[in-house]
């Protein structure tokens, strides 16, 4: 059996619209911003709530993520963070898709590992007291 990997995240920043079935079953669509995406999921920052279990799409520019809202959390100040677990045939992928501003984490594997220690000093020296 596959272990099952985390979704690993990259944070970006792409206009999107996400439409949803209302209440009323008439078919929504809301202007948002897509900031994070990983192959099984996306958060969408909206100005309006979208409720868990329904079934979204996001639209980006020449593509469509499918899936269905796992939370919606509001957050004061900046709006709803709509996270959304993309359908198995709907997962992303850089090669077919990339968000205008797409910042990929890397675990720098080909840098020296004294490059990759944190840079710290005691507080006395960096404060100067």
């Amino acid at each position: 059996m596959r272990e099952h990997l985390p979704d690993l995240r990259h944070l970006c920043s792409e206009l999107v619209s996400i439409v949803f079935a209302s209440d009323k079953r008439t078919p929504l669509a809301l202007s948002g911003n897509l900031e994070e995406i990983g192959e099984r999921t996306a958060v969408v920052l909206s100005d309006a709530p979208i409720k868990d279990g329904s079934k979204v799409r996001i639209a980006c520019k020449s593509h469509a993520l499918k899936g269905v809202v796992k939370s919606c959390t509001f957050q004061a100040w900046l709006g709803f963070f709509v996270e959304v677990e993309l359908d198995p045939d709907s997962r992303w992928s850089p090669s077919w898709f990339s968000p205008q501003h797409l910042f990929a984490p890397s675990n720098k594997t080909n840098v020296p590992s004294a490059a990759r220690q944190p840079k710290w000093m005691p507080l006395g020296i960096a404060s100067g007291y």
